[in-house]
């Protein structure tokens, strides 16, 4: 799937606020993943390393963002939020990060699609890991709900 990384960065910062301060960004990436990023100086703890809450947001932001990437293509208005989030920590981050959600398989994107569709309100689980000079530090596992409100006029 093909986006406009500069578009949706620009999105993210008009409407979660966070994603400025943060220094996030989308990335343009291969097909099968999207790709966050973030700047440590904004993002900084008291040990020099990287905010657990900013770590924990980068990774949820990457399956929100995909979510809604691909939910964008439906003209329809939908509300994404987290329902659920497990995060395991594997190693202190000490220099820009990023956050890669792989995108579902396609019947278990279609189940959810065909839900939200149906029903108006739909459930997905993904797992997003987020990384420092291509190491695992973070993974992430989220339970995510889309709720369609109405269709974009």
């Amino acid at each position: 799937m093909e986006f406009d990384a500069e578009k949706v960065t620009d999105y993210l910062h008009q409407h979660i606020p966070v994603t400025q301060a943060m220094q996030i960004k989308a990335v343009p990436e291969a097909k099968e993943f999207l790709k966050l990023t973030a700047k440590l100086a904004p993002n900084l703890n008291h040990q020099e390393t990287a905010f657990g809450g900013s770590i924990a947001s980068l990774g949820i932001l990457a399956g929100w963002t995909l979510i809604h990437i691909r939910l964008s293509a439906d003209n329809v208005r939908y509300k994404i939020v987290i329902q659920k989030s497990e995060m395991e920590f594997l190693h202190p981050i000490e220099s820009d990060f990023e956050a890669e959600c792989h995108f579902p398989d396609q019947k278990l994107w279609d189940q959810f699609h065909t839900g939200l569709q149906r029903k108006g309100r739909a459930r997905i689980k993904l797992e997003c890991a987020v990384m420092v000079n291509q190491q695992v530090a973070a993974v992430i596992k989220g339970t995510f709900v889309a709720k369609q409100l109405e269709p974009l006029k």
